[in-house]
């Protein structure tokens, strides 16, 4: 019974505090009205200035900064083989080693050539040009040869053929002589004549002899045919034959002659005669002709030789050959790199700074270009790679900081956005971030799970309050927040901006220094009494 006339005491009370409102004269302001029989209890917390940053909630994966995998250049069994799996190693380190006997061999194989090459490129190069300017002064002496041997050949050609056709008829006539006086008997002057005749075959003999000397030396020169040297040797032949004809004779003369030394002179006049008819049918057939053609195309080879030569001064052609020397010695050279390359290559180097996490081969294994010898892992400075939608793209850049937690680790880490990829991915629509994290200490480990909080915009000396301090104007659907001043509520507009974590940014409607009220203000009118109790 009790409660219920307190209940009805309420409701009278507001009945005519309502009447007393409503009968009052308007006013340009509202005046809070103070009911000091009603107190309520609230939290309050100063509005301050400070910075708020907007950031990104992000998550990653760490992973080391590089991670390559080692294979060997050239095949073959391993014969060194000093590192094992987690050891560091630098780059530039020697891993392995492949057995290279022959790429040894290859090496002085390659030197050998080279050196020859550079030997042949300088004498080519002191010599080249002398040799083209020797090749003429033999081309002219050889033409200078040709001219004369040509002068002998046309002076001694008609003569020759001439000289014999009268030595022929000569011994011929002396021959037949000779055997009418064996057959009449020998007088003195037959002696005479005989021994006349001797010594006329005796000069003939001398003359062929010459004649025959100079015949095959001009053959040896390619001056004369073989058919002209043949008939000079024939005509030494038969002087030789005369002369040894003359001296019989003379023997027979002297002692005189018997039926079977007349058959023989008999047999030598048919012989003379022989002689006589070849000499007289080489007239016939001008057979000096042929060898004087023969000379002359020797001086015109010898000619064309001469403009050879002299065309390869003009056009410096022992510049084309010290060039093909020096491409030579060139090429030598290159073969000798690519050899010591091989043998380089032999040795197996470590590519990059960092720890060896895996090894495939054991000293003694085969090595093979297309299998790897290792594995090896940068961590000396990780990343944490994250992708990102369109919408927040715009609001990173290069070079921006995150603060990087992982399970685990108590102290927050440091990353540095150093990579945006240029495209999005087409399904998904995003676009792949790293951020780079020095890790020095080695604690961070490929695989790890981290979250990132990056801050994309920061304010700085701005008024902030508690985010729990907002209230929603019911008419009006804008932000509102209470306020305490003098123990009574007020109620005030506010422009929001930033939200981080439990604060807000307050752009209009508070200065900073203001008593916010973030606890009970839900059941606050404008003029309530209030009491603050944290404080």
């Amino acid at each position: 019974m009790k409660k219920i006339w307190i209940v009805f005491i309420i409701i009278a009370v507001a009945g005519v505090i309502a009447m007393f409102r409503f009968l009052k004269p308007a006013k340009t302001e509202i005046e809070p009205v103070v009911d000091s029989s009603i107190v309520k209890p609230v939290e309050i917390s100063k509005a301050k200035r400070g910075e708020i940053r907007a950031e990104l909630q992000l998550s990653g994966t760490i992973e080391a900064k590089a991670q390559v995998s080692v294979f060997p250049k050239i095949a073959g069994r391993i014969i060194s083989l000093s590192i094992e799996e987690g050891d560091k190693v630098t780059a530039g380190q020697s891993l392995a080693v492949v057995e290279h006997e022959e790429l040894k061999l290859a090496i002085q194989q390659a030197e050998a050539v080279l050196n020859s090459a550079e030997v042949a490129y300088s004498q080519t190069h002191q010599l080249a040009e002398v040799l083209v300017h020797t090749q003429v002064a033999q081309a002219s002496a050889q033409l200078k040869a040709a001219e004369i041997s040509l002068i002998q050949v046309m002076d001694l050609a008609e003569i020759r053929t001439v000289t014999q056709i009268h030595q022929a008829e000569a011994g011929l006539k002396s021959l037949e002589a000779n055997l009418e006086k064996i057959k009449t008997g020998a007088r003195d002057e037959d002696r005479n004549q005989a021994e006349a005749g001797l010594n006329q075959a005796k000069s003939n003999l001398l003359n062929a002899e010459n004649n025959y000397a100079r015949i095959e030396n001009l053959y040896k020169n390619g001056a004369i045919s073989q058919q002209s040297f043949e008939n000079t040797k024939t005509q030494l032949d038969i002087a030789t034959a005369q002369h040894k004809i003359a001296t019989e004779q003379l023997q027979l003369i002297t002692s005189g002659a018997r039926e079977e030394d007349i058959t023989a002179m008999e047999a030598q006049v048919e012989q003379a005669v022989a002689a006589l008819t070849l000499a007289q049918s080489q007239a016939k057939t001008k057979t000096w002709q042929k060898d004087i053609a023969l000379a002359q195309s020797q001086v015109d080879s010898a000619q064309a030789g001469l403009n050879s030569a002299q065309t390869l001064v003009k056009a410096k052609s022992w510049e084309a050959e010290i060039t093909s020397a020096r491409t030579s010695m060139t090429q030598a050279e290159i073969s000798l790199k690519l050899a010591r390359k091989k043998l380089k290559d032999a040795t197996i180097e470590a590519p990059i700074s960092g720890i060896i996490s895996q090894r495939f081969l054991d000293l003694g294994g085969m090595a093979a270009p297309t299998a790897p010898l290792f594995e090896i892992v940068d961590v000396s400075t990780v990343k944490a790679t994250i992708d990102l939608i369109e919408s927040q793209l715009n609001r990173i850049k290069l070079d921006q900081q995150a603060e990087i937690t992982i399970d685990g680790i108590n102290s927050p880490i440091t990353g540095t956005i150093s990579y945006i990829s240029p495209t999005l991915q087409p399904v998904r629509r995003t676009a792949t971030v790293e951020f780079s994290i020095q890790n020095t200490d080695g604690i961070l480990k490929p695989g790890m799970f981290a979250k990132l909080t990056l801050p994309v915009e920061i304010r700085p000396d701005v008024v902030l309050i508690p985010r729990v301090s907002l209230i929603e104007n019911a008419k009006t659907k804008t932000p509102n927040v209470f306020i305490v001043e003098a123990g009574i509520s007020k109620q005030l507009p506010v422009e929001i901006g930033l939200t981080s974590g439990g604060n807000v940014e307050i752009r209009k409607g508070l200065n900073g220094g203001e008593s916010v009220i973030v606890a009970g203000q839900h059941s606050l009118k404008v003029g309530d009494s209030v009491t603050v109790v944290n404080q």
